[in-house]
């Protein structure tokens, strides 16, 4: 299996591409460049996805480069996050452990099921509120009389 470094030498060499091209057309020196595929350093998210972008290809594939199995799938989802990481987000920008499997299992549908199932899920949502919040609108205040 190859290194992200390797991976970046190997996109830029098939585009026949100098390290100085790559480097201006991210907006940063050479040596940070050089230093991404070297392994000196790592570039942040913002550039992995513009070099993904300048190269053609996915951010899985410049970091992973393993495909995305749905064994693989299920052991990645069980691990999104560590308790750590969890706890420094709070609890309002935690994702529950079965919105994470949903949102994994969603990914993984083709387009047209994608779109039935959000039809299906909006529908129930809004049947959810209609049940909770229109009762209540429904009925009059305590000390009316209807």
């Amino acid at each position: 299996m190859s290194t992200f470094g390797e991976r970046l030498r190997a996109l830029r060499k098939k585009y026949d591409m100098t390290q100085e091209q790559v480097a201006k057309k991210l907006n940063i020196v050479r040596s940070t460049y050089a230093y991404y595929e070297t392994g000196k350093t790592s570039p942040d998210f913002n550039t992995v996805v513009r070099l993904a972008r300048l190269f053609n290809v996915t951010t899985d594939y410049l970091l992973n480069a393993e495909p995305v199995t749905p064994t693989s799938m299920h052991d990645a989802s069980s691990n999104i996050y560590t308790p750590g990481y969890r706890k420094s987000l709070g609890a309002e920008w935690s994702l529950r452990e079965s919105e994470q499997k949903l949102i994994i299992a969603f990914r993984y549908l083709d387009k047209e099921a994608q779109k039935a199932f959000l039809k299906k899920i909006e529908k129930a949502a809004a049947e959810r509120y209609e049940k909770k919040y229109k009762k209540k609108e429904k009925q009059p205040p305590s000390g009316e009389e209807s």
